[in-house]
This record gives C-alpha cells, sequence and structure tokens, in this order.
C-alpha cells in the first residue's frame, strides 16, 4: 500500500488528455464497458487496474487505430475475464497460507500465466495476420524505458512487462504453437491441479518439527536428570494430610488437593499412622 501509494502519485502528476481515439475504439468493443481511460507520462507500457473501478492507463507512446485496439482488447479482456479478481484472491491466499511452500508456487509467475490465457484469448478473436501484428505490438511496447508499476499492486495487470527475453518469448511461442501443444498443456494443467489440491490436504496432516527421545540407557548415567517413577518414589502422608514427595533422596512437600487431583497417581502412598 506504501508503495502504490508513491505511485499514484506518479500518476497524477504525469495524467495527460488524450484525443478521444481510445475511448471510441473501446465503445465498439463494448458499448457498455465501464473502464476508464487515462493518458499518463510516468508509465512505458499499457497496463489496467482496479477491482471496483477498472482504469486503464496509456503511455504517451506513439500507436496506429490496429495497436490501440489490440491494446484496449487485451485489457477489457483481463477485466471480461475477472482476471484482476483472481490475481487478487491468488494472492490473498499466498498471505494466508505463507508457511506452504506451494503458496509461493501458486504466486510464482502468475502475471506470466495470466497474460499466456489472455493471449490465448486474443488469438481466438482474430485472423493469423492480425495475431502476427498483435505480436508485433506486444514488442513494440515492451520496448520502454521508464518504470512499470504493475508489481506494486495486487490488483493491476500489464499488457506486457518491459523488455524480458524469457516471457515474451513464451507468450509468442504459446500463441503461435497453441494448436500442436493443446492436448499436451491440458493433461499438465491436469496433473499440476492434481498435485496442488493433494500437497495442500497434505499440508494439514503432517507438521516439519524436530523430535528427539532420549535412550532409556542414558536415563540414569552421567548428568542426565534423575526421572521419578512408581519404582523409585513414593509419598508419604502426614498428620496435617499434606504429603511428603520422596524422590532421589530428596524431599519435596505436596499439598492434599494435588495428590487428591490425581497429579501422584502412579506414585505408592505410605498412609500416616497415629501410633
Amino acid at each position: 500500500m506504501r508503495e502504490w501509494n508513491k505511485v499514484k502519485g506518479y500518476l497524477i502528476k504525469g495524467t495527460s488528455k488524450g484525443d478521444g481515439v481510445a475511448e471510441k475504439i473501446l465503445r465498439e468493443i463494448d458499448s457498455e464497458c465501464p473502464i476508464k481511460i487515462e493518458y499518463n507520462l510516468a508509465i512505458a507500457e499499457p497496463f489496467i487496474k482496479g477491482l471496483r473501478h477498472p482504469v486503464i492507463y496509456l503511455p504517451e507512446k506513439e500507436c496506429n487505430e490496429k495497436e490501440l485496439e489490440f491494446i484496449l482488447m487485451h485489457e477489457y479482456l483481463h477485466w471480461k475475464r475477472k482476471d484482476l479478481w483472481k490475481k487478487f484472491i491468488i494472492n490473498i491466499i499466498g498471505m494466508i497460507f505463507w508457511w506452504n511452500p506451494l503458496a509461493y508456487l501458486l504466486c510464482k509467475d502468475l502475471d506470466q500465466i495470466i497474460e499466456l490465457n489472455c493471449d490465448n484469448a486474443m488469438s481466438k478473436k482474430y485472423s493469423e495476420m492480425d495475431t502476427l501484428y498483435y505480436l508485433d505490438t506486444l514488442t513494440y511496447m515492451a520496448g520502454g524505458r521508464r518504470a512499470n508499476f504493475d508489481k506494486v499492486s495486487s490488483d493491476t495487470l500489464g499488457f506486457v512487462k518491459k523488455l524480458e527475453v524469457r516471457p515474451l518469448k513464451q507468450r509468442f511461442h504459446y500463441v503461435m504453437f497453441k494448436k500442436d501443444d493443446k492436448r499436451t498443456q491440458r493433461k499438465m494443467n491436469l496433473f499440476i491441479l492434481g498435485v496442488s489440491v493433494i500437497w495442500f490436504v497434505a499440508s494439514y496432516y503432517f507438521i516439519l518439527q524436530p523430535k528427539y527421545t532420549m535412550p532409556q540407557v542414558d536415563v540414569h548415567e552421567g548428568n542426565t536428570p534423575f526421572v521419578a517413577d512408581e519404582e523409585n518414589s513414593y509419598l508419604e502422608e502426614q498428620e496435617n494430610g499434606s504429603y511428603i514427595f520422596h524422590y532421589a533422596g530428596f524431599t519435596d512437600t505436596v499439598s492434599k488437593e494435588d495428590v487428591e487431583s490425581g497429579m501422584y497417581e502412579d506414585y505408592p502412598i505410605i498412609k500416616y499412622n497415629k501410633k
């Protein structure tokens, strides 16, 4: 929250007015879409933010209408597919189960997984040529040098991260070869889901902690503590109703209430003899 408050300061200072083209394209995509659009000089790549009041932030970077359509459609699909809520909920799960290693694996590369699914949804809406153009737009928008703010908020998803070869290459491969990998990917997803469920359930049945049991042969040797039991210790009743506890050559006074409560029920008791 502290980091996001800093970011909001930059966003407020960098706000600029657009020419209305983006708003027009978004209305063509969905005339009833509640998403607002803001232009900003402080950001490098487009992103969407807000669970209840979504806003698409656009950088001051030259784009033609087709590229702008790809960007807006991508961010619109994030909102339509509830990706912001998915990210928010998974991050909350990660916080609650912070002690479980699987929680870290669940949150690891979460944005990339969401982006891959969104790219897949994009490719279904466009032809192969338009899909190639879309991938070219990803590369173009990934070349920004200014700060990317999507890591400081759990309700933010960007169009593309700053130029990072591995994530971008992975997105290209997924879009281009998704048909060939579809069956394998489905099997892998089911396998990962099954292992994840088993791991989470199993985490409630096993607690990893150090354990040490003292060997019986060492109980009475050297400097090991003396262990009182029914063979070497006993209670002696007193006239006033209290008891003397005898163990290892030592004595200790024990109240009548403690004995009657069962704390010393395993030890023999010598009854008080009035004579």
